[in-house]
Order: structure tokens, then C-alpha cells, then sequence
């Protein structure tokens, strides 16, 4: 008789443990969902801001927004070349800006100047060019409109080898240094402790 009760007490045990958690499974299953579909999100923002062709990979493109008055931004993106495959970017185009050009940032006399440069080599199978604020990039000259953060710009990039790659910048913050709430552009190595960005 006692077993019996002891049997019955431990049964009904569990099913009052079950049914606690029960109430919770909707909500399990809710949160499941929602993680699921963010890593979709993810995996499609990723897939959708890569560009290839002809061996030549562009990913994350970016622009800066421009304050009022201002008619001049800067557009930034890292590119690959594939192995055995060496090129050259040689130039670029938009139809939100009158003109672009390819710029170096160098040191001089202790300050930083911009130099446009006639290419940005990318060497077969090595690591990504990286085009970032403080280095390598587009300057958008004689813009006929502000780019407002949120915005996509067209961007035509001209290749030596690879010809001509046409790619979606999204317009990010004014002082933005990277892509998609990023501190810096995907694919730069990251900064030393204590690292301030200028």
C-alpha cells in the first residue's frame, strides 16, 4: 500500500513538473524561431553585399552620408582577387556623383593628406585590399543630392582584368568607420588595445 502511494505521489510528480514546463514551450519555441530567422537575416545581409565576376570579389561596400552643404563623401569595401588571378582596380563611376576618384591617405610632414592614385593592385590569391576611412578609398566628388544614411548607392567598378562590377553601397552614418553598425570595414585586422580611430 505504502509503495502504491509512493508510486502515485512520484507520477504525479512528474506530471506537475511537466506541466510547469509546458507552459513554457510556446515560448521556447518562439525564441527558437527568432534565432533562427536572425541567422537567416545575417547569412542574407553577407550573401546579398558580395559582388564576383571574373575572379575579382567585392563585399561590404559602404559610403558615408554627407551633412548639408556638403557635396563630397567617401566610399569604402574590401575586394579579393582569386589565385591565379591578379588585377588591377583602375576606376570607378556613379550616377549619385559627378565624378569618382581612387585615393591614398599618406603622411606628411606629420599630416595626413589624400593622394589620387591611378590603380589599387590586388595580387593573386592574397588577402583582401581593404578600402576603409584612414586608407585606401573612393571619394565621391560633385554629388547633385546629400546621401542620407539608410540610402543605397550604386557604385560601377572598373577592373583591368575583371572588367566591370556594379555593387550596392548602403549610405551609412556621417562618421561611421565601418558597415552595418561595425567599428571598422570587414576584413581589417583588428585594432591594438587602446586604439583610437582619427
Amino acid at each position: 500500500m505504502h509503495r502504491s502511494r509512493t508510486r502515485l505521489s512520484w507520477h504525479a510528480g512528474r506530471k506537475q513538473v511537466a506541466g510547469k514546463y509546458a507552459r513554457y514551450a510556446p515560448r521556447l519555441i518562439g525564441y527558437a524561431i527568432l534565432a533562427a530567422a536572425l541567422i537567416f537575416i545575417v547569412v542574407g545581409i553577407a550573401t546579398a553585399h558580395e559582388y564576383s565576376s571574373n575572379g575579382v570579389t567585392v563585399a561590404h561596400p559602404w559610403a558615408r552620408a554627407t551633412p548639408g552643404g556638403t557635396n563630397i563623401s567617401g566610399a569604402f569595401l574590401e575586394m579579393k582577387a582569386a589565385a591565379r588571378h591578379r588585377d588591377r582596380l583602375v576606376g570607378a563611376r556613379s550616377p549619385g556623383a559627378g565624378a569618382v576618384e581612387l585615393h591614398s591617405r599618406i603622411m606628411e610632414s606629420g599630416a595626413a593628406k589624400m593622394r589620387r592614385v591611378d590603380a589599387i593592385a590586388l595580387k593573386a590569391g592574397a588577402s583582401s585590399v581593404i578600402l576603409k576611412p584612414g586608407g585606401y578609398h573612393l571619394m565621391l566628388t560633385d554629388l547633385p543630392a546629400p546621401l542620407k544614411e539608410g540610402d543605397l548607392l550604386k557604385l560601377t567598378l572598373v577592373f583591368e582584368k575583371a572588367g566591370e562590377i556594379e555593387v550596392e553601397a548602403t549610405v551609412e552614418p556621417v562618421a561611421a568607420m565601418g558597415p552595418h553598425g561595425f567599428d571598422q570595414q570587414p576584413g581589417t585586422a583588428p585594432k591594438p588595445t587602446g586604439a583610437h580611430n582619427h
